[in-house]
Parts: structure tokens; sequence; C-alpha cells
């Protein structure tokens, strides 16, 4: 069909709407048809109008001692997760190092924004290194280095990855609190801290006024969400308690955001995340009880509107401790929900039967840290940034495309 002249003959907003309604391989597959339709699929123009139609997916990167590996999925939301073998159908797998020619260091997920993916390397004391690439595309963009300060104790740093709502741009956000004597006290110890944004397209990070002075985080990076970057924050120099921030990418600013809900039995800890494009909160209620339940905002930044939608009791293989991590990756039409657990272990929970199930996506047959973030599949090209240093992967023979 698609070496015919009736179909390469067609005006090219309609050959565009008819291709970017294939699924991906098949889509790869057209661009080895004929120069005509290489250039065509190629253009801003195609990745728009297909980004659309892209199945929501996940990416999930393992790193252990042996490197990292990156797999990339799509799931259809209709589909019994539990009776299919996850590890069986990847899209895509990839080594991010030796595709990126990066030297054997492991690399942490930032974020991910309509298939554009932002890595960083993890725990390098001489410098901070973030990279966005589109695996699709074997793209990759290099951001300039950020020399590390060197201090006697460990820095609490938070990174963002999103766009901006009204231009349309893409950030990336650095937050670091620097600390002195810890036994201080939590405020005093703080001894500066600051907010740097990296534009995609103007090669240079930027100081922007830093937020309050926080204690920790919950997690290495923040959840981007209605033109936002949010994340948990414990208030070292206030009240102590854990709070939401909010930072405005359009105006590169930090605002005011509700706090978390006040449920019946306080949380000892919790993370944040994302469900139906809705902030929501999974909390573990006490280390005897053993119980997670989940909350929801539904309306975004509306107090009120917090809910409590789930309550996970004990599970036999997954007992949520008050010191474990539980983070919420994907939840599914029929009410069923991925979750991570400890960043070692991703489980199934089945809102019929309130069982869970261990997913077996391990590539590497070793004890290894895995992370889990929601991603699509896009054709937009990092070229698109104009003034980027953008860079093919290296060895894509090493892609495996299934």
């Amino acid at each position: 069909m698609f070496r015919s002249p009736f179909f390469l003959n067609l005006p090219s907003e309609i050959m565009i709407n008819i291709l970017s309604r294939l699924p991906v391989q098949t889509i790869l597959s057209c661009k080895c048809v004929c120069k005509q339709l290489l250039n065509l699929l190629s253009t801003p123009e195609f990745a728009a109008s297909h980004l659309p139609f892209s199945t929501p997916g996940l990416v999930i990167l393992q790193s252990g001692t042996k490197g990292n590996l990156c797999q990339i999925f799509e799931i259809e939301d209709g589909i019994e997760l539990q009776h299919n073998n996850l590890h069986s159908s990847p899209v895509m797998k990839f080594d991010p190092n030796l595709s990126m020619g990066l030297p054997e260091v492991n690399l942490l997920l930032v974020g991910s924004v309509n298939g554009l993916l932002c890595l960083r390397e993890c725990r390098n004391k001489l410098y901070d290194a973030l990279y966005v690439c589109n695996p699709i595309t074997h793209e990759y963009i290099a951001f300039p280095r950020i020399e590390a300060c060197i201090v006697e104790y460990p820095d609490t740093s938070e990174y963002g990855f999103g766009v901006s709502k009204i231009t349309g741009q893409y950030k990336v956000v650095r937050n670091v609190h620097r600390h002195s004597n810890p036994q201080a006290g939590p405020c005093s110890s703080i001894q500066n801290h600051e907010c740097l944004v990296y534009t995609l397209g103007t090669r240079s990070w930027r100081h922007v006024q830093p937020g309050p002075p926080f204690g920790h985080y919950d997690l290495s990076r923040s959840l981007f969400l209605n033109g936002n970057l949010h994340g948990s924050v414990q208030d070292y120099c206030g009240s102590g308690d854990k709070l939401i921030y909010c930072f405005d990418l359009e105006s590169e600013s930090f605002q005011p955001f509700p706090p978390f809900p006040t449920p019946p039995v306080p949380p000892v800890v919790g993370t944040l995340g994302i469900l139906d494009d809705c902030l929501c909160f999974v909390d573990i209620r006490s280390e005897d009880d053993e119980i997670t339940a989940i909350w929801v905002m539904n309306e975004y930044g509306v107090e009120k509107s917090w809910t409590e939608i789930l309550v996970i009791a004990e599970v036999e293989d997954f007992p949520c401790t008050y010191y474990d991590s539980v983070e919420l990756i994907k939840a599914f039409k029929n009410g069923d929900i991925l979750l991570s657990w400890n960043n070692y272990n991703l489980f199934y929970f089945n809102s019929k039967t309130k069982t869970c199930r261990d997913l077996d996506i391990t590539i590497q047959k070793e004890q290894s840290w895995i992370e889990a973030i929601p991603h699509c599949l896009s054709f937009f090209s990092l070229k698109n940034f104009h003034g980027e240093n953008v860079i093919s992967f290296l060895g894509t023979s090493r892609l495996r495309s299934i």
C-alpha cells in the first residue's frame, strides 16, 4: 500500500493522519520504504499528530553491578495484566550507557514527558550529569555538567522534568540544599540552598529563587502534573510537618500548595504519586497495622477534595512496614494498580481478589535497583531544540525492538 503511487500522491496532511494511527513498529518499518516516507515521518507535524494515538506504557530502568538496562512497554488499559507476561513483550530494550557512550555509572530516572526521557548519573561526587533522550529516534542531549560543591555532609537534592503550559518549553529543574553540621539543628544546619533551571534549546543552567529550606525528599525526582512539578518535603525550619511543594514551570517559581490529607490514623511515612491525572498520596499508617492507603486529590489544588479510595491490608510477601517505600506507578480502568516496593520489586494489586502478585520484569538475574515511571512512545526529534548538540545513539544494533 505505502509504495503505491496513489498513496504517495496524497496530500501530506492526509498521509500524516493515516500513518499516525499505525503501531510504532509499523511506522518504523515505513521509514525504510522510501525517502519520501522517511522525510514525512521525521517531521514535527507527524510527531505531533502521532502523540495522541501513542499507547500509554512504562519505562523500567534496572541498575545493578552489571550496568543499566532499560525496557519500554506499551500496555493496553483494558487487558488483565495478571494473565500476561509483561517481561516477554517489551517494545524495546537497550543499555543507555552503551547507547549514549556513558561511563560505567548507575543512572536514575528524572522524568518522562511526551516520549522524552530524562536521566541523571547517580552519586557522582565530582559533578552532576543529566541527559534527555528519545529511544525511538535514537537521539540524546547531554546537559552542561554542574560542578559539585565539596562539602563535609551530603547534599539533599531533587530533580524534575516537565513542559510549561503556555510557551511549551521543556525544562529540567534541580534543587539542592547543602548541610553543614546536622548536630547544630535541622534548620541551622542548612548551609545554603539553590534552584537551577535548564530550558532545552538554551544550552545553559540558570539560577532562580529557591524555595524554603527542606529536610528530605521521599523521591529523588519531582512529579510533573498540570504544568507544575510536585514533591514532598519536611518543613525543617517551621512546623516540621510534611508538605507538598509546587514549582510552576512557566513562572519558574515556587507556589503555595495545599497540604497532605489528614486521615483518621496519621501516616508515619508515605509517597506522592499521580493517579488518572490527579495527585495521590500513598501512606503506610503504622508499623503494627501494615496497612497502605491511597488518597486522591480529585480537584487539583483543592485541599478538601482529598479522598481515600483504597486500603490495602497486609499482603503476603509484601509487608508494607512503616519504613518501606511504596510508590504508585499506574492505575487501570478496572481498579487494578501497579506499584513499586522499595525499588526492588514491582507488584500488581488485583482490586477484585484483593491480592498482589510480583511482576518478573528482571533482565539481569541479580538483585538490583528498579525504577518505573509512565512513558509513551514518541517520534519527537530532539533536533527541534535548535542550538542543542543532539547526538545519535552509538551501537544502535544493541537496541532490540521486539
